[in-house]
Order: C-alpha cells, then sequence, then structure tokens
C-alpha cells in the first residue's frame, strides 16, 4: 500500500532523527525510513562532545555552524526531556586539554588565543593546577588548556529522543525497512520504493550517514553517475571506543590529549577513545583498537589503567573527501544532510533547522561549503 507524505527522510541517525523532530514541530507531514534501530549506527558509537576538537583548523563557515548548533543544544535537550522523558544528559562539565609536547605548547597558545578572539573562555593551567582539578591526571603532563564552558550529551539517547519528539507531533518512524531506490517523476526525486511499499513525498531528504553515496550509486537509480556527485560519495571511518566502570566523581571534566579524549559520565563510567580507520563497512573491535586505548588511557590517567573495562564497541562515521557535511539540494525534490563526519552530534541540531529552511523556500544562509554539488578533490 502506497503511503505520502510532505518529507520522507532516509536514514534514522541523530541527523535524520534531528530534521524529523524540526519538520514536525513546524507542522510538515514526515516519514522517517531507517533499515535498523534509530541512533544505532554512528551516533550511537559516538561520545557526545559537543565540541571541535581542534577549531582553529576548521573553515569558519563550519564554525559558524557549529556555534549555531551549541546554543541550540541547551533549550533543545530541556525540551526533548519534557516530551518523552529521555534525558540526553547535557551538562558543561568543561573539557581540559592536556599538554604533553612542544607542539601541544603551541596547540595550546593558538587555540588560547582562537578562543579569546572569538569571545570564548580559555585558561593555561600549570600542570599542578591541572592535577588539582583532576587528581588522575599523569605526573608526567606539562599542564593544560581549561575550556570551562564545553558540554557533553548521553549521545546513545539522543537520536531515540529526536524520534519520539518527532513521532509525538505525527511523524511516523519505520524503523528495520531497507530503502530499495528512488522514485523519479517529471525529472524530480518523488519519494522512494522501501520494503513496506512505495512512500512518496514532495521532499525526501538523504541522511543515510556513511551508506548515503552507496545509497544513491546502488538504489535502483537511473541517474546514479550524474546524482552522486564527490561531495555524496560518503565512506565508513571506523572508531573504537571504550567504556571504563569506576565511582562517580573520580573524573569530573573530559579530558583531551592529542586526539584522545575520556568523556565522564554521571554515573561514573567513563568513555575512552577513540580510533580512526579506514577499514570499510568493518564494525569490529581489534586487539589493536583495544591495546591502542588502553595505552592512551594509561598515558592520560594512569590510574584508570586499572579501571574495569565494562565493554567495546565501534562506530563508522560519515566521511566525505573534504570532511565537511553535505547539506542541500541535489536535484528537484532530493535533499542532502549527510557526511557530518566527526560532528554528527554537534551539528545535529543546527542541521535540522537548515533542511526546515531549505524545504520552506527560505534562504539566507551561506551554504557554498556544504553544497553536496561542490568540486572537492577525491582522494
Amino acid at each position: 500500500m502506497e503511503r505520502t507524505s510532505d518529507v520522507l527522510i532516509l536514514g534514522g541517525g541523530i541527523v535524520g532523527a534531528a530534521v524529523a523532530e524540526r519538520l514536525a514541530r513546524d507542522g510538515l507531514g514526515v516519514t522517517l525510513v531507517e533499515r535498523g534501530e534509530i541512533g544505532r549506527e554512528a551516533s550511537w558509537a559516538a561520545a557526545g562532545l559537543l565540541t571541535p576538537v581542534h577549531p582553529w583548523r576548521y573553515p569558519e563557515s563550519l564554525l559558524h555552524l557549529d556555534a549555531e548548533s551549541f546554543a541550540l543544544w541547551g533549550p533543545l535537550a530541556e525540551r526533548l526531556r519534557d516530551e518523552t522523558g529521555i534525558d540526553v544528559e547535557m551538562r558543561r562539565t568543561g573539557l581540559l586539554n592536556v599538554i604533553e609536547s612542544d607542539e601541544d605548547e603551541r596547540e595550546a597558545d593558538r587555540r588560547v588565543a582562537w578562543k579569546r578572539a572569538h569571545g570564548e573562555r580559555a585558561e593555561r593551567l600549570s600542570a599542578a593546577d591541572a592535577r588539582r582539578l583532576e587528581p588522575l591526571l599523569a605526573e608526567t603532563i606539562r599542564g593544560a588548556l581549561l575550556l570551562p564552558d564545553l558540554a557533553q550529551v548521553r549521545n546513545h539517547r539522543a537520536a531515540p529522543a529526536f524520534a519520539a519528539a518527532a513521532a509525538r507531533r505525527g511523524a511516523a518512524i519505520v524503523e528495520r525497512t531497507a530503502v530499495l531506490g528512488l522514485i523519479h517523476q517529471d525529472g524530480r526525486v518523488v519519494g522512494a520504493v522501501t520494503e513496506a511499499g512505495p512512500i512518496r513525498a514532495a521532499t525526501t531528504v538523504l541522511a543515510a550517514g556513511a551508506w548515503s553515496g552507496g545509497l544513491l550509486a546502488t538504489a535502483g537509480d537511473s541517474a546514479a553517475s550524474t546524482i552522486c556527485p564527490p561531495a555524496l560519495r560518503t565512506t565508513p571511518t571506523r572508531g573504537q571506543m571504550m567504556l571504563l566502570r569506576t565511582a562517580p566523581g573520580r573524573l569530573r571534566h573530559m579530558v583531551l590529549a592529542g586526539g584522545e579524549y575520556l568523556v565522564p559520565r554521571s554515573d561514573g563510567r567513563i568513555l575512552a577513545g577513540s580510533t580512526v580507520e579506514d577499514v570499510g563497512f568493518d564494525r569490529s573491535v581489534t586487539s589493536a583498537g583495544v591495546a591502542a586505548i588502553g595505552a592512551a588511557v594509561a598515558r592520560m590517567a594512569p590510574a584508570l589503567a586499572a579501571a574495569p573495562i565494562e565493554r567495546m564497541w565501534a562506530g563508522l562515521r560519515p566521511d566525505t573527501p573534504d570532511h565537511l557535511p553535505s547539506i542541500g539540494w541535489v536535484r528537484p525534490g532530493l535533499l542532502a544532510a549527510t557526511g557530518h563526519f566527526r560532528s554528527g552530534i554537534m551539528l545535529a541540531p543546527v542541521t535540522g533547522e537548515i533542511v526546515l529552511d531549505l524545504v520552506r523556500g527560505r534562504t539566507g544562509r551561506d551554504l557554498g561549503p556544504f553544497d553536496p554539488l561542490r568540486v572537492v578533490a577525491v582522494v
């Protein structure tokens, strides 16, 4: 039986679910189709940090989106809790960026300068002051940079909370249903064929994460050669994570050292991660991954090396050739909201706002850097 909707969203990760919630809140009829369960891919495996790790390396266009999205997260977290009973636990725990080397010293100077130039708080700490804040930190550190305003969310709760809020506003959330192909009519995409039957919509939103490019290229699309430009050729990047079981309060701040981090949860558990691996669609947890993360934990906070490992897992981040998301029109009737790489949790709220503006025909944002049809170097 064929169903219809104002907007059809293909993919139920954090981005697809956030888009569904925002569109449904604006009164649009929404259907979201997810081949598995809501939020069980990249967003389930993330750490939930609401910050770019190295902001001075990001283009200004992406930093503007980060700032806007961060401002949206606080009110959204409260609304989601009130409407659905799901607490995503947005907490401003702050972050300690540990200084371990000469390069770290230079990076810290750049970060302080960048933060202050943007009106944000940042403070250089001596090693002794850093360990007074976090006694678990290694005695070998040279110091740390304190970023007190940074926050986190319980990432595995976020996508289900968005989807539940969307459903309360009438959105149809269809899980365990694969998309088989796009429906074309008179040069437009007018929906998709799914395992549950065809779904027609005025606008279709591609939000399938690392599977987005493959969906366009293989899901029965007769225009695949022209509809899948380089910026939409999403690829998976595996990230392995470790969950440590400790007593509440042993670690109070998020800790970042190089590309590795520790994220304390309110219940005492600590997330440790993460690897960045180009291994295709392989979610395996490996002995090399366990060893690398374990070594990072022991280096950053030696006392945690004795903490029990509650579990390990891996997720597949959706990357693009230039590591920027693709948000915008692909062709008439088809929007993309994908390729967020390591920023899906951070950028989900603002992506919902952007997609709503595009569906409603509102302009005003410069989305050129995120145009799905942009020219990028294919590597």
